[in-house]
């Protein structure tokens, strides 16, 4: 069974109408797609600074966002897609402080300034910090990040196989217990022993989930993936169709600066051990994944492209029964004999294929 091909538009367009952008910020932090970012102000006594500037800057896109802390110094920062941001504290009377931090899909995380008596002129920065800390959260999730899916293997480029990484997920019992393509298109997740249709997968907060099958329809190219959450259990409210586990996927995003790459995945038989399994003559394996994708702006600061186009071609000798092979040569004669038809091929002519072409687009 091959899988359907799988191209995503996503649209985001500042209209200029107050309400609508209001409604599309808050429609996206409904699906816990975006981070918060929140945290306290203070001075080097620990006395609260009231109405101190916060900016946080996506340091790939440009993109800012500006909040007043409150009287006691409190602030929070909702809808900021995830990525690497400068965020920096400023008060009249006290030096500017700044910080780096990479914020995470779905993350509601705190950080908390101190500023020192001066001017504005005199800032203090701190190029990273620690991981950032979710005092509020309750839930038990993990997230895959962008090098893990770089980084680590996979057969197939199937990257939500990554979710078997989390406490308590295996591979649902309804499949055939193997991850690869060729076997099961689309790996069927279960959640501490759960029945996989009772889980949510989303992409970008689009419900990704088959109304038929009660699985996930299929996934972009693993090239066009930036990170993904997977939340075990004690989801928030904006999870509660689903009473198993939530895998929350976020696709990369063009940036500032143009980037691009080809790339080729492949196995075969020369390299692959021989499966004691199939037929003497019959251990041919050829897998071939490649692509490319690019992304950049269309107008900086405001508007990014990202494409990505995969395609794969697989063939691979299929198992044979064993009364056939035991039998073949009687079938043939009976075959060719009796009915005229024409004898069975070589065992190494045959090969079972599953070629897929799978492309994304987000502007």
């Amino acid at each position: 069974m091959s899988r359907k091909n799988f191209v995503s538009l996503q649209v985001f367009a500042v209209l200029g109408i107050l309400g609508l952008a209001y409604f599309e910020a808050s429609a996206a932090y409904g699906q816990a797609v975006n981070a918060t970012l929140s945290g306290k102000v203070v001075d080097s006594s620990g006395g609260s600074i009231g109405k101190a500037s916060v900016t946080a800057t996506n340091t790939a896109t440009g993109f800012s966002r500006t909040v007043e802390a409150s009287d006691a110094g409190e602030y929070t920062i909702p809808a900021l897609a995830a990525g690497e941001y400068s965020v920096s504290a400023v008060f009249t009377g006290f030096g500017k402080q700044a910080k780096t931090v990479t914020l995470q899909v779905g993350q509601a995380a705190e950080l908390d300034f101190t500023l020192t008596p001066g001017g504005v002129a005199e800032k203090v920065e701190v190029d990273a910090t620690s991981e950032l800390q979710e005092p509020t959260r309750t839930q038990v999730s993990t997230v895959i990040t962008q090098n893990q899916i770089v980084d680590l293997p996979v057969n197939g480029r199937e990257f939500i196989d990554f979710a078997l990484l989390s406490p308590a997920v295996q591979i649902g019992d309804t499949t055939s217990g193997s991850t690869d393509v060729i076997v099961e298109p689309v790996t069927k997740l279960s959640f501490a022993g759960q029945n996989i249709h009772y889980n949510f997968i989303a992409v970008d907060g689009a419900d990704d989930v088959s109304t038929a099958s009660g699985i996930q329809r299929g996934t972009p190219p693993q090239e066009s993936v930036q990170e993904f959450r997977v939340i075990n259990t004690d989801y928030s409210t904006e999870f509660g169709r689903a009473v198993g586990g939530i895998v929350n996927i976020i696709t990369r995003s063009g940036t500032n600066e143009w980037h691009g790459t080809l790339y080729e995945y492949f196995r075969n038989d020369v390299m692959d051990a021989v499966n004691l399994l199939q037929a003497t003559g019959a251990h041919t394996l050829r897998q071939n994944q490649f692509g490319g994708a690019i992304g950049g702006p269309i107008q900086k600061d405001k508007t990014f492209l990202y494409t990505n186009y995969e395609l794969q071609r697989r063939g691979e000798s299929p198992f044979y029964n064993s009364a056939v092979l035991a039998n073949i040569k009687f079938i043939n004669e009976l075959k060719t004999g009796v009915y005229g038809l024409p004898a069975e091929p070589s065992l190494g002519g045959v090969l079972r294929s599953n070629d897929t072409d799978n492309g994304f687009v987000r502007i």
